[in-house]
């Protein structure tokens, strides 16, 4: 992965829901934090960037088998 590559990617983890690219801000019930993401890759004994991926992974293959679930409103 290229230095710019990975910057993106860093960039597109870091703020994981609400957009406002404060990985470990509450903001709210039900956004997710960085903090909560690495208190599942410590309980699957993984990285947070293996649970990344596999969130991303799963996200795709949970597009494909939902379609419907992720059509615009």
């Amino acid at each position: 992965m290229t230095r710019g590559a990975m910057k993106s990617r860093k960039e597109a983890v870091m703020c994981l829901t609400c957009g406002c690219m404060q990985a470990h801000l509450q903001m709210g019930e039900h956004n997710i934090r960085f903090e909560d993401v690495k208190a599942a890759a410590e309980e699957n004994g993984r990285s947070v960037a293996e649970t990344i991926e596999i969130i991303d992974k799963t996200w795709a293959q949970d597009r494909a088998d939902h379609p419907q679930e992720y059509a615009a409103q």
